[in-house]
């Protein structure tokens, strides 16, 4: 019987690396054809690349590139929402690491989320990606742009808890669209001007118009 489970426990431990194996594999693809994606954005227009070069730049073939999505925009936006989910997961760790410290000096306060960090996280992708710098932020109609970024964003938020609870319903919505559209405005006019404003500067101005935003928010509520 020991040995019996043993085999088991064998074939369970082999099957467990063999699913982490496939999924190195498919952060190693998909990080590939991020990369390869950038380097093409830099230098032509969205529209004008194709799923070949894109894949030849990535150096894997057209197939490997349908196993994972079935076309350049739906890859796109698994781009945009793996940064938007890194960002997120930066603003929880502050919270976590401030939680810590507060509960170390003896202070029970809840820990709100921190705009700054959020914002800081935005700053740096956007610094650190030619595909958003020149295509979300440049080229990008307003109406796509709120489809693939704002919503996608406001979701995310939602999903982690992160809003209060009287935070909820159509005017609300319309407050998130107005300030996340003025943010995107913000943004937008940094990228043209060639990022040269610090991000820690840009990302201070995103986190202040929240802030602003929120306390006119919380009036109307009441």
């Amino acid at each position: 019987r020991r040995r019996e489970s043993g085999a088991k426990r064998d074939m369970n431990d082999g099957s467990m690396v063999k699913s982490k194996r496939v999924d190195r594999r498919v952060l190693k693809t998909k990080k590939a054809l991020f990369e390869a994606f950038d380097r093409l954005i830099a230098v032509k227009d969205y529209d004008k690349i194709t799923i070949s070069e894109l894949a030849r730049s990535a150096d894997i073939d057209r197939k490997t590139f349908y196993l994972h999505y079935s076309s350049i925009d739906e890859m796109f936006d698994d781009r945009v929402d793996n940064i938007v989910s890194d960002i997120l997961d930066s603003v929880e760790e502050d919270m976590r690491r401030r939680a810590y410290d507060e509960a170390a000096e003896g202070h029970l306060e809840d820990i709100e989320p921190d705009p700054y960090i959020f914002f800081l996280g935005i700053s740096r992708a956007v610094r650190e990606s030619a595909s958003v710098r020149n295509h979300v932020f440049t080229v990008m109609p307003a109406e796509k742009l709120t489809e693939k970024l704002v919503h996608p964003l406001v979701a995310e938020i939602r999903k982690r808890g992160m809003l209060p609870t009287e935070a909820k319903g159509p005017v609300f919505d319309i407050y998130a669209a107005s300030l996340m559209g003025g943010i995107i405005g913000a943004y937008g006019a940094w990228v043209k001007s060639g990022l040269e404003v610090p991000d820690e500067e840009i990302s201070s101005v995103a986190a202040r118009m929240m802030e602003a935003c929120g306390r006119e928010f919380t009036r109307y509520e009441r």
